[in-house]
């Protein structure tokens, strides 16, 4: 594919020059550095305590998404000395010393060297050390760093001063709201190729989930209507390996591999969406795995992530479950070699935008895991505060099926502000569309074929924003429903509407659960529990209503809880 005007009218031959020269230095630090062993720590895989250590004590002032690798010199794992590189730097760290940045522009060479030397008893010491030689004359030699591999970072390092001529820092995992429009829009394509491949149509759950996926990837006004019109024209389709060429060529240095996983799990979720099938096998995916260059362990990891996206806001998954689903899908995404966060670089398939899954894991402890933490700077410390303290509550009362309600509130606020911001460009849309017909109408030259288009956009409008309205919908109910208790203690219920005024919302209570067996485990053993489970057909202003009665009757106090306990033991004692 020729790189030509129509696909980056933004750049001339120059800067497309210079883009291919600065590209590849963090990419090619990640994979050598890999090379070095246990004591390296690889971005993505560095964790928090020790890149906070790093920053502080090797004096870092850049952004520390950044950083790509860090030399551990101490021996208790610190992370205070040793070597810390980014794409444009190598910053040394000696014990009880100041920090010495060497930036790679100002290095001549990087030389391994090993002296020996033999005493008069004719026994030999060997000494080994690095020479690093800078272009204004000055000549350093580092023997410190016994612990790391020296001959090898040396070797790492003299590898990259010979191959690339620019050194550019940059953040190493970055959401796709933030990349370029040029490679939103051809991510986007793809998403409108595979909706196209089944029946040359684009229905209205495709246009609705296309929709959305523009909505989390915050494509500007004018993306959009390059998108609308991409989807009026079947015969103005760009081939999947152009696509992903644009998509590549915009792509930040070290960032095309995460980008195609993400891109390959929209499309499974996207696929499951369209068709209700939970499968990776589809004929569009395998016509463009080469394009995608992606493994079978990568899909996997995809599905992996899909699967756990459609647990995270289950009431009837716990946060215990749901924190070890998502280690076990990070430890997966080491396995595989990629960073977890690679997989959602465009938000979860549930309509989570990139900082609100972060968010939402940052409740769990979890934040720094997806290596996209700094975006929950300044929210994340507030919602961890927010779930400790609604634990204690829950603790206290026994309320609820456990203290991951307040998460999920905070998850769905998310994915129905993003719902709601896609309704929001529909009605832009809308707009925009109705002031073409009307322009169209005004002509006289105007023909019934280009009448009949704008009108039927229109139309696909219309029908789409209804289904993203019952999106809406199901998240508000999902929300109301996190105000009430998912199993009802029957004992407490009746302890709390025994006052002849209150004896009403008994009955009115009762009405919103239904008997139900579950299993549980208690003392090693599986036991069957007979419960009342708060039933699923249940729109958001009922249960909106049922969470106003249970505050009113103070289920979740604790001397409500302690009146529940004291009753259900007389009852027992009766019996």
């Amino acid at each position: 594919m020729t790189l030509g005007k129509t696909e980056f009218s933004a750049l001339d031959a120059a800067e497309v020059r210079e883009k291919k020269i600065m590209s590849g230095i963090n990419q090619y630090l990640k994979e050598r550095l890999a090379e070095m062993g246990g004591r390296t720590w690889i971005v993505s895989d560095i964790p928090d305590k020790k890149l906070s250590n790093a920053i502080k004590s090797f004096k870092y002032d850049g952004d520390p998404e950044s950083v790509i690798g860090i030399c551990d010199n101490t021996t208790l794992g610190s992370a205070k000395e040793g070597f810390l590189l980014t794409g444009a730097k190598m910053i040394y760290k000696e014990v009880f010393e100041e920090p010495v940045v060497f930036p790679y522009e100002d290095i001549e060479s990087i030389e391994y060297q090993v002296q020996v030397e033999t005493n008069a008893k004719g026994k030999e010491k060997k000494t080994e050390f690095m020479v690093i030689k800078q272009k204004d004359g000055e000549t350093r030699e580092i023997k410190y760093g016994n612990l790391i591999n020296r001959q090898k970072l040396a070797d790492i390092v003299s590898g990259a001063l010979n191959e690339f001529e620019k050194f550019d820092e940059q953040k190493q995992l970055q959401p796709i709201e933030d990349l370029s429009e040029e490679l939103k829009t051809a991510y986007v394509k793809v998403i409108v190729n595979l909706a196209f491949d089944d029946d040359d149509n684009v229905d209205d759950a495709e246009f609705a989930e296309i929709l959305q996926l523009m909505t989390r990837l915050k494509l500007k006004v004018e993306s959009r209507h390059a998108i609308r019109g991409y989807i009026s024209d079947i015969n103005n389709l760009v081939s999947v390996p152009d696509l992903v060429e644009i998509i590549d060529f915009n792509s930040p240095d070290g960032m095309k591999k995460s980008l195609h996983i993400s891109l390959v799990k929209d499309l499974i979720s996207a696929h499951s969406s369209m068709t209700g099938q939970d499968t990776a096998n589809f004929s569009f995916l395998e016509k463009h795995r080469s394009a995608f260059a992606i493994s079978d362990e990568e899909i996997e990891l995809a599905q992996m992530a899909i699967a756990n996206d459609r647990k995270i806001l289950d009431r009837k998954y716990t946060d215990k479950a749901i924190t070890k689903s998502l280690k076990d899908l990070t430890a997966k995404a080491g396995a595989v070699g990629v960073p977890l966060g690679a997989v959602y670089l465009s938000g979860s398939v549930v309509g989570l935008s990139a900082a609100g899954m972060t968010s939402g894991l940052a409740t769990l402890g979890m934040g720094g895991a997806l290596g996209l933490s700094s975006m929950a700077t300044g929210v994340g410390a507030a919602i961890v505060l927010g779930v400790v303290a609604y634990r204690g509550v829950k603790h206290l009362t026994g309320s609820g099926v456990d203290e991951g309600d307040k998460r999920r509130e905070i998850m769905l606020q998310d994915v129905i502000r993003q719902s709601q911001r896609t309704l929001n460009m529909v009605i832009e849309d809308i707009n925009h569309l109705s002031t073409e017909l009307s322009d169209a109408l005004s002509q006289e030259s105007v023909t019934k074929a280009q009448f009949d288009k704008i009108r039927a956009k229109l139309s696909q409008y219309s029908r789409a924003s209804r289904v993203l309205g019952s999106k809406v919908e199901k998240a508000e109910a999902d929300r109301a429903r996190l105000k009430s208790p998912e199993f009802l203690d029957i004992d407490r219920l009746k302890a709390l509407t025994q006052d002849h005024d209150k004896k009403k919302y008994y009955d009115m209570v009762i009405s919103f659960y239904e008997e139900a067996q579950i299993t549980e485990e208690k003392d090693g053993e599986i036991v069957e529990l007979q419960v009342y489970r708060l039933t699923q057909s249940r729109d958001s202003l009922e249960l909106e209503q049922l969470g106003q009665i249970f505050e009113i009757l103070g289920y979740e106090s604790t001397q409500a809880a302690i009146k529940g306990k004291l009753k259900g033991f007389l009852n027992n004692d009766k019996a």
